[in-house]
């Protein structure tokens, strides 16, 4: 499980360092002194504040997730448990060593 959420974080941490290290690439568009930028550029703060909206909604999944990881292992657990309890009452108890051969019950 917390492998999971290491493998998860790291994944997520290194796309944003690629999204915001692409992000910066279309900050300077290359363009001729008397040509009108061909690509509209961004402002930086808006690009931040989205990009900052976005982990925070992927921050938030990923609570969520997690807390319905642990609900499921919860009860996977407690089913782990009836099982086991049903297993244990469905065995059938030895007859007795003193039991006569004519005692033992007809199968």
């Amino acid at each position: 499980m917390k492998r999971w959420r290491r493998k998860v974080l790291l994944n997520l941490g290194c796309g944003l360092l690629l999204a915001s290290g692409l992000s910066a690439c279309g900050t300077a568009p290359v363009t001729t002194p008397a040509a009108p930028p061909a690509i509209p550029v961004v402002h930086r703060s808006s690009q931040v504040a989205e990009e900052s909206s976005v982990v925070q909604s992927l921050q938030k999944q990923l609570r969520e997730r997690e807390k319905r990881i642990d609900e499921l292992e919860s009860q996977l657990n407690i089913l782990k448990m009836i099982d086991q309890d049903v297993e244990l009452r469905r065995k059938p108890s030895r007859p007795p060593a003193t039991l006569t051969p004519s005692e033992f019950p007809s199968h």
